[in-house]
């Protein structure tokens, strides 16, 4: 039996009574009011059976309630085991909490944060993060609720101090880590809590009948580099046939920008595309060194053999077919998956598209370059679970990418093994993620946590809901899981999480472009005020602050700008501005202060705006970074393409741009003292 005094938590002056007047006697020792709650091992939630009575203020009341809760309970749960009525003292003031325990099939232990009672179960205001916790990430969850402001001390009550919620957390933190092997869920529901003061009005622990060791593995990279520098590729499975995926993946690797060798795999031809054909794998010339497998599942055992036999480590399985349609299918991906692991063959796949060098130019998409753009060479990595979301990235990934892997079901290399091959990677600066589902998220998350301290990691989890998660498991085989839980392992592990792929691009693009801001204060300037108001209504959302600018910039700009222009934050400078405007207005705000990230918004429809405006931005000092939007048609469209030629990056949405900013000042977080001004502290590495 686990008991949460143990850990320190305080409890309330309790008693267990086995009839009316025992229970009587304990209410006057203990003090009225009380409460009376039904002890059984049996029953999870007391409520649904009439099992708590409050607010008894005498020994005739207590009598009474005693009698409702047996009558009650023995109706509505007739075969539970009643163990008494646990008389307690009854706490009149604080702020009901909720600290849970779970053992989550992804990350294993984790911890849940919340105010209790409707924020809990109505509006699901609770925050996630995985065991074990520091003290920083205690005071994180507890700043990342939305109610954190009723116990900060909302409309003049005192607020509950944060050390104490802290102290709890991390109470819960050392229960937690006692009880891993053996946890199933823990709930300290509801915790009064006031001042420096709490209660545990009621604690819930399951524990499993045996106990499962939490391992986390190690990131594996060995041999990942020949994935993207492989000179000698041989395709199993090529076809001759247009419109095959094996005919496919031979053109976009022999045909197009890839130097190295290719070397064909068919049975029956003896050439195709003009390279010569072999019968099988062990026929390849000696100096193959990566192999590509479009044929059966079914086949790939054997492959991964005749693979290893060869002296080749990397396989790309290309082919479907596996634990995404259960059965047979699912027992065969295990032993693709023993096979490679017995052989020290690295496989990437199946069920992917496969791997993109954008150095190299190797490539093993099956999408042919007439209907898919290959990105040039520039500094983006992405890695995905889904290749649809990998195609799309690619095409809109003009300013460049390092590396791009579709890794589908990942029976071998995983997103872990990736990133940490990733963070070495001298081509590589900033690393695009989009996942459904994690096999091994411990793993995941103790990578990711040392890799964000070198580089940014942008990551876009799918699967957020019940029915996305269950579209997961049909698409790759793996569960998508709490999304709570894992926006709450991103924030621990520093990582910058995005809501849609076009914020994804925006924030990789933005990284790519232009320099990290150090803190999340912005400043717009726009020749266009209905953008800013919009985006002037998301910023908290997105975590940024828009501070007044510091009077030597206004008093600067109010001498060089008609008086018609509005010189604050957002700067207003109309429908009038030129270029030489914008000049003045983004110079200022450069030197400003109070300002780290500075954000453009262009309405290029706009007469007055001309063409030099291209020019302007493309000498100004790279010291802050610089975001730049606009909406329009062709022309816009043409000013924007002119301006990333530049190394500007252009946003044409909101919430992108708004993204975009977020993404830039991932070093840093938004504090907010109790008289409501914003400060930045940088995070520590």
């Amino acid at each position: 039996m686990v008991c949460v005094e143990t850990y320190h938590f305080s409890l309330p002056r309790r008693g267990i009574a086995a009839n009316a007047d025992e229970a009587a006697s304990l209410a006057v020792s203990i003090g009225f009011p009380v409460i009376l709650k039904v002890v059984s091992p049996d029953i999870i939630h007391k409520t649904d059976v009439g099992g708590v009575e409050l607010s008894l203020d005498s020994e005739d009341e207590v009598r009474a309630a005693f009698s409702r809760i047996m009558s009650s309970v023995r109706e509505k749960a007739p075969q539970v085991r009643i163990e008494g009525i646990s008389v307690e003292e009854m706490c009149e003031e604080g702020i009901e909490i909720i600290i849970g325990l779970n053992n989550d099939p992804q990350f294993g232990p984790v911890m849940m944060f919340g105010l209790g009672g409707i924020f809990t179960e109505v509006l699901r205001d609770v925050v996630f993060r995985v065991l074990p916790i520091t003290k920083d990430d205690a005071r994180d969850m507890i700043q990342e609720i939305r109610g954190h402001p009723i116990l900060d001390g909302y409309r003049g009550q005192p607020p509950v101090s944060e050390d104490l919620l802290v102290d709890l957390l991390l109470k819960a933190n050392r229960m937690g880590l006692d009880l891993a092997d053996r946890l199933d869920s823990v709930d300290l529901n509801p915790i009064v809590v006031w001042g420096n003061q709490h209660r545990v009005l009621d604690a819930k622990v399951l524990l499993r009948p045996e106990a499962r060791p939490i391992q986390a593995a190690e990131a594996n990279t060995s041999h990942l580099g020949t994935f993207f520098q492989a000179r000698a590729v041989a395709l199993v499975g090529a076809s001759s046939m247009p419109g095959k995926i094996g005919n496919a993946v031979l053109d976009s690797l022999s045909q197009y920008e890839y130097k190295g060798k290719v070397y064909p795999v068919n049975p029956v031809r003896d050439e195709i595309m003009g390279l010569p054909t072999y019968p099988d794998l062990k026929s390849a010339p000696g100096d193959t060194e990566l192999v590509v497998a479009v044929v059966d599942l079914f086949q790939v055992p054997e492959l991964i053999e005749e693979t290893a036999a060869k002296g080749v480590r990397n396989l790309v399985i290309v082919s479907g077919g596996g634990k995404e349609l259960g059965g047979e299918r699912q027992e065969l991906e295990s032993r693709i998956k023993a096979s490679a692991s017995r052989l020290g063959v690295r496989v990437i796949g199946p069920n992917c598209i496969g791997v993109f060098d954008g150095e190299s130019r190797l490539d093993t998409f099956f999408q042919v370059h007439e209907r898919m753009v290959r990105p040039p060479a520039g500094t983006v990595a992405m890695i995905t679970q889904s290749g649809t979301v990998g195609c799309a990235f690619l095409e809109a990934a003009s300013f460049g990418v390092s590396k791009f892997v579709s890794y589908g079901n990942r029976v071998d290399v995983d997103e872990a093994d990736l990133l940490a091959y990733l963070v070495e990677d001298s081509d590589t600066r900033v690393i695009a993620c989009y996942v459904e589902g994690f096999d091994r998220g411990r793993k995941f998350l103790e990578t990711a946590r040392r890799v964000s301290r070198q580089k940014p990691v942008v990551i876009l989890k799918a699967g957020r809901t019940q029915r996305g998660a269950r579209a997961s498991v049909s698409h790759t085989g793996f569960f998508g899981g709490s999304h709570k839980v894992c926006q709450g392992a991103f924030r621990q592990a520093r990582l910058i999480d995005v809501d849609s792929m076009e914020e994804l691009l925006a924030a990789a693009k933005a990284l790519a472009l232009q320099p990290e801001a150090s803190g999340r204060r912005v400043a717009m300037i726009s020749n266009g005020a209905g953008t800013m108001v919009q985006a002037m209504d998301l910023l908290d959302e997105y975590g940024l602050a828009m501070p007044d600018l510091d009077p030597t910039t206004v008093g600067q700009l109010k001498a060089v700008y008609p008086g018609y222009y509005i010189v604050q934050n957002p700067v207003d400078v109309t429908g009038s501005a030129t270029s030489q405007d914008y000049r003045l207005g983004i110079e200022a705000l450069i030197e400003d202060s109070n300002i780290d990230v500075i954000m453009p918004w262009f309405v290029f429809q706009d007469t007055p705006l001309d063409e030099g405006i291209v020019d302007v931005l493309a000498e100004l000092s790279r010291a802050k970074p610089i975001l730049c939007g606009a909406m329009g048609g062709p022309y816009t469209k043409k000013m924007g393409q002119a301006l990333e030629a530049c190394g500007v990056p252009l946003f044409d949405e909101v919430r992108p741009w708004l993204a975009a900013a977020r993404a830039v000042s991932y070093r840093a977080y938004k504090m907010k003292d109790r008289k409501g001004d914003y400060h930045v502290a940088t995070m520590e590495n």
